[in-house]
């Protein structure tokens, strides 16, 4: 965001200070009167805190909506072949003409923040900085993706607004929050921005909350019905599949047959249809008369049968695998079909065709999708459901429910790392909760291995062998051996500095040292009188080496390094150990460099195989 775009670090959050405070100070003394009560201001506050986590650059499909905005409002046309270049991204065409697959949506709702980026960047570099004001720089590229993120927040600020209508203000603030952190759209808020999901949410909940509102007021005119369709328009310009929502409203109309029906659904229809026209007027211009095929060409409609469960259950992407709490939303619509029988009703006819329509798309897992992200446009009915259904409990359960609901979020926060480092399989690949938990075990046990030394060493120690940890000390008198050659699993963050990559060699794992020293993080559970063995040999057999053994830079023992293998012991005093990770290392009296200057290969004084520490 503004750090991403060249404003200091320390600019941006004194910025956050003052709004974080600004947001406080109006809770505490007008939130009553201007509707920023404590839950409110909750979530505003988050909103500013996780501000800074927005991924600020451009990519995937997002670059086809940026090049579109470029080149209408600087250049002045719809030839996107220099806006490609310009971006230095890859041309996306069709008929060997430079074009976008992307609806205009996104582009029309990223064009204020485009314009405010252009003009702040004019302003600068009119003051002399170094700021180019073409269209293509980092400010542009950042700006659009913080309006993703804006776009976003102002949705859960609508969904929260619409909840508390019919439900109470703490059931409204869960729901909220349950949807914001427990589904995909954290990651569509600020992992890819660039995507059109945010947006989506964003046009859809004015579209749902539009219609629901409408629909409340019997005294509501075609002109309000008018406006429910224009907004309906814009949802289906940013999402096309989205437009399976416009259902809802007609078959609200036609179910109660109310006089003025026609009238209503008149205006409804034609202000959808005017907005229609602005995506039709884009097609013709790149793609001309046969747009009709293109469209279905590029947006892989057709020539595959429904995937309706995989949509729903595969492991690949699925609504439901990817995402439990999306079970409890669907759910919760039979309750809230208790208070609102119509609405709820259309709402389960709304999501059967919007699955349908998803599952008969080619790529039915949504490529590199985090979840089923096609689906997050029905985001304002899920958290109506989710609401319903918390709504049902009681004040004891609901608080057992609020800390599920944490506990999916925290799960859900794991699997956004653990899906954007690929580290179990490619995005675009199924991920099954056996390898799923396998990463988030390890993603904990880092997570825990970095606060070592913030936390006091008890707590540190009971979250470590909770996090399924492994410590060094044997058992029952047989000491623990790790191969430094082959770093344990249960200890990614055993090989510190001064180290090059492990190798095998003669059947044996090993790493060489690198510099002068070499440090293991070794992780200790209770301390006392130790007793270290490393087994070594010298890499310089004719050159005379003495090995220092330190401890938390405490020396503990000196060994002259004989050639060939041999097991080196060093005894540790349980003064210089501390319960937790412990600074061990290896540093050596010289190195290859130092010995023969302007020798060739690497400077690597010994090779280690392994090494045990145990109490005495």
């Amino acid at each position: 965001m503004a750090a991403d775009a060249g404003a200091p670090r320390r600019v941006f959050t004194v910025a956050q200070i003052a709004c974080l405070a600004l947001v406080g100070l109006l809770a505490v003394r007008h939130g009553e009167a201007r509707g920023l009560d404590l839950p409110r201001a909750v979530l505003l506050c988050l909103a500013v805190l996780l501000s800074g986590t927005v991924y600020g650059e451009v990519g995937g499909d997002g670059v086809q909506a940026f090049v579109v905005v470029r080149s209408a409002l600087l250049d002045g046309d719809l030839d996107l072949a220099n806006d490609y270049a310009g971006l230095g991204a890859s041309v996306v065409s069709t008929g060997g003409q430079a074009t976008s697959h992307l609806p205009v949506g996104l582009a029309l709702l990223w064009a204020p923040a485009f314009l405010a980026a252009h003009v702040a960047a004019r302003i600068a570099a009119a003051l002399g900085a170094d700021v180019t004001a073409d269209g293509f720089s980092v400010t542009y590229r950042s700006a659009v993706t913080a309006a993703t993120y804006a776009y976003g927040v102002l949705a859960l600020v609508l969904i929260e607004s619409e909840l508390r209508r019919h439900f109470t203000r703490a059931v409204a603030i869960l729901a909220t929050l349950g949807v914001w952190f427990a589904t995909p759209l954290h990651f569509y808020m600020t992992a890819n921005p660039a995507m059109a999901h945010g947006v989506s949410v964003f046009a859809a909940t004015l579209f749902v909350v539009a219609w629901l509102r409408v629909r409340a007021d019997p005294s509501a005119t075609p002109r309000a019905w008018a406006v429910v369709g224009a907004l309906g328009g814009l949802m289906t310009l940013v999402r096309l599949q989205d437009a399976v929502l416009l259902a809802l409203p007609v078959l609200d109309l036609l179910w109660g047959r109310a006089p003025g029906t026609f009238r209503r659904l008149t205006a409804f229809a034609a202000a959808a249809f005017a907005l229609g026209l602005v995506q039709l007027a884009v097609w013709l211009r790149l793609y001309g008369r046969g747009f009709v095929s293109t469209v279905l060409t590029v947006n892989l409609v057709g020539g595959t049968p429904p995937h309706v469960l995989d949509v729903l259950f595969s492991a690949r992407h699925g609504l439901f695998y990817w995402t439990p709490l999306y079970v409890v939303c669907v759910l919760g619509w039979a309750a809230w079909a208790r208070l609102e029988p119509r609405p709820a009703a259309l709402t389960v006819i709304g999501f059967l065709a919007a699955v349908l329509v998803n599952a008969s798309i080619q790529d039915w897992w949504g490529s590199e999708a985090f979840g089923q992200r096609r689906l997050l446009g029905l985001t304002p009915l899920f958290a109506l459901g989710l609401a319903a259904a918390l709504g049902v409990l009681g004040r004891a359960t609901r608080v057992l429910a609020g800390a599920a609901i944490v506990v999916l979020a925290l799960w859900t926060l794991s699997f956004e790392g653990i899906y954007n480092s690929a580290v179990v399989a490619p995005r675009d690949q199924a991920i099954t909760y056996s390898r799923l938990a396998a990463a988030q075990g390890d993603a904990l046990r880092r997570d825990v291995v970095r606060l070592d030394g913030h936390v006091p060493d008890r707590v540190w120690r009971i979250a470590y062998d909770v996090s399924g940890g492994a410590w060094v000390e044997g058992h029952e008198g047989s000491p623990a051996r790790i191969d430094i050659g082959a770093e344990p699993p249960a200890m990614p963050f055993l090989v510190g500095r001064g180290w090059y990559d492990a190798e095998t060699e003669g059947g044996i794992t090993l790493r060489r040292s690198r510099g002068p020293g070499s440090w293991l993080r070794v992780p200790i559970r209770d301390r006392a009188d130790s007793v270290a063995v490393v087994r070594l040999r010298p890499e310089l057999p004719d050159v005379p080496l003495g090995v220092t053994f330190e401890v938390n830079r405490q020396p503990v023992g000196m060994a002259d390094v004989a050639p060939g293998w041999s097991d080196y012991s060093f005894a540790i005093p349980k003064a210089v150990l501390r319960v937790g990770l412990n600074d061990v290392g290896l540093v050596y009296s010289t190195t290859p460099r130092a010995a023969r200057p302007g020798a060739p290969g690497r400077n690597a004084a010994v090779a280690v195989d392994w090494i045990t520490i145990a109490p005495r």
